[in-house]
């Protein structure tokens, strides 16, 4: 596949804590144990051999009996198959990236970057000296702070912990999505190239970077039906041929409403 998970963040009822923790654990790790944040109370992180934090997990607190569980980096998509074939959870980050490493690789992926941001009108900013020191890195971000779904492309290759790598043409987009509510279900089980349905916009954006044309897969909250309505949309659907004769034969929506109610009235199903 193209992409992969470089972050995935999960909370669950479904384990405890030591469920979890050989989910993230490889041989060589260091294992700190500290104070959770957001009310949790305990946090448990994961040091790989090159230093950086690659998960934790969080648990106690206000939370009651939810346990959060992050993972990050190149561990990320094995985690999150050992998660998913295991335990019932709710997705709530995803991050999605797609490496490029050839001569140019940023000015390829930046100009479709730059067209999505204008036609869609999104908020934006960029890191790093441009202009003068572009060997140091550049990246840009978009989407707003407050969005749940936003994009950054940077020159993976000239971060300070892969320079020793000399892999200067190495670009990375990635797509960062929060899913709000419902959707957090729906994330669980969405794979590395489905979530850049999130939105319309990278739905445009991954049809030019990607060749991918994805379902839509909304981020956001999404409009709940109650029974009365999901009922109401069935019978629709299911009665659709005949209620449009009804309608070519009467002449008007009102009146097959009209001759609907009299039939159920004759049939004693309601009074007045």
């Amino acid at each position: 596949m193209l992409t992969r998970f470089d972050a995935y963040t999960a909370t669950t009822r479904a384990a405890k804590a030591d469920d979890l923790m050989p989910l993230l654990w490889q041989g060589e790790d260091k294992i700190r144990k500290g104070r959770g944040h957001h009310g949790f109370e305990h946090r448990v992180s994961f040091t790989g051999p090159d230093g950086a934090e690659s998960g934790s997990i969080s648990w106690g607190g206000t939370h009651g009996e939810l346990i959060m569980m992050e993972a990050k980096g190149e561990r990320t998509p094995i985690v999150v198959d050992r998660l998913r074939s295991r335990y019932e959870h709710r997705c709530t980050r995803v991050d999605s990236c797609y490496d490029v490493e050839e001569p140019g690789a940023f000015e390829k992926l930046l100009q479709p970057c730059l067209q999505v941001k204008k036609e869609f009108k999104l908020k934006g900013s960029k890191a790093g000296d441009w202009e003068d020191f572009p060997e140091d890195g550049r990246t840009l971000y978009v989407g707003a702070n407050s969005s749940p779904v936003k994009l950054r492309l940077y020159e993976k290759g000239h971060q300070p912990e892969y320079r020793h790598l000399q892999r200067p043409d190495w670009v990375r987009i990635e797509l960062q999505v929060r899913p709000a509510k419902d959707a957090k279900d729906v994330y669980s089980t969405a794979d590395s190239l489905a979530v850049w349905g999130a939105s319309a916009w990278t739905r445009e954006l991954a049809g030019m970077v990607l060749a991918a044309e994805l379902a839509p897969l909304p981020a956001g909250t999404t409009y709940k039906l109650t029974d009365k309505e999901r009922a109401f949309r069935y019978m629709c659907k299911q009665y659709a041929p005949t209620l449009i004769a009804m309608h070519n034969d009467l002449g008007d929506w009102e009146a097959v409403g009209r001759e609907i109610g009299e039939m159920i009235r004759k049939q004693k199903l309601i009074t007045g």
